[in-house]
């Protein structure tokens, strides 16, 4: 399906603790790159949050944060590791001797040395707050994709308009493509009479240059390709799933295809067709990368 990887999401629920809220953000990214804030309270849930996510969104730079009001400095305590402590005073008053420094060994030096100071909730309560933690990420990536699937059906409206102006230019290049051998016979002959003089032409000699130059120069089974490229975009639109890398590789498909018409066009108006249908596809490319 078209969904935007540009979104925004928000959602907070009344606990016994406080209120829990919650704001989403997604932005284009190739892949699915997930930054959390949470307060400290519900650290040891970064895992479960960052699982949770992962498995509801497919791309996408995404940020998280998260606050609980009243929550933060209630039914715990800030705890102090001794026995790290300890090994610091003696690792700070080793270090103050060995290399003759001045000034005290403090708390506040000690106090910011990782692991000294920690804070301690019940671990009986991590079930509890997943639970209303959880109430809350599933409101605020259900209101981030509602915002997601607004901006893909305005995609998807664009792709269309898209693809309608390619299929155009595609029955351009068909319906130039059977005039193309009658006009390299005729560009033949006039070329050779000059050269020949009252030699006759070899007919059927004529018949097999024009042969493998109508070979070299018909576009038809590009365009066919093309089309079935188009077709499969189009199926892309309803299909369950984020449709954004399979878009990505269909594009590199069809701009295969056109470079290919390119190639074998030696002819104006094959040209002009050629370089509509490369800014066509080029502006499908810019709206997809921002397709989940």
């Amino acid at each position: 399906m078209i969904r935007s990887m540009t979104g925004y999401g928000a959602a907070e629920r009344a606990t016994e603790a406080g209120r829990l809220s919650a704001e989403i953000r997604s932005v284009n990214h190739r892949y699915c790159e997930i930054s959390l804030r949470l307060p400290r309270s519900i650290a040891g849930l970064e895992n479960s949050v960052r699982a949770f996510l992962t498995e509801r969104l497919a791309r996408g730079k995404i940020n998280l944060t998260v606050t609980w009001e009243g929550f933060e400095d209630e039914g715990g305590r800030l705890r102090v590791n001794h026995d790290v402590a300890k090994q610091v005073v003696a690792a700070l008053s080793e270090l103050k001797s060995t290399y003759g420094l001045t000034g005290e060994v403090d708390a506040r030096a000690v106090a910011t040395m990782p692991d000294v100071l920690s804070w301690e909730r019940p671990s009986g309560d991590d079930e509890k707050r997943w639970e209303e933690l959880r109430h809350v990420l599933d409101a605020v990536v259900e209101n981030m994709a509602k915002m997601k699937e607004r901006e893909g059906n305005a995609l998807e409206h664009e792709f269309e308009t898209r693809l309608q102006a390619i299929e155009k230019l595609l029955a351009r290049a068909e319906a130039r493509a059977p005039l193309r051998p009658k006009e390299a016979q005729e560009r033949m002959l006039a070329r050779l009479k000059p050269l020949l003089g009252d030699v006759p032409v070899d007919p059927v000699r004529i018949a097999q240059e024009v042969a493998m130059l109508a070979e070299r120069l018909d576009c038809t089974e590009e365009c066919v390709r093309m089309r079935a490229h188009l077709s499969q975009f189009r199926k892309l639109f309803v299909d369950a799933e984020p449709a954004g890398r399979k878009l990505n590789f269909l594009l590199q498909e069809m701009n295969r295809e056109v470079n290919t018409i390119g190639s074998k066009g030696n002819d104006a108006e094959i040209a002009s067709v050629v370089i509509e249908l490369k800014d066509e596809v080029e502006k499908l490319r810019e709206q997809v990368q921002n397709v989940e």
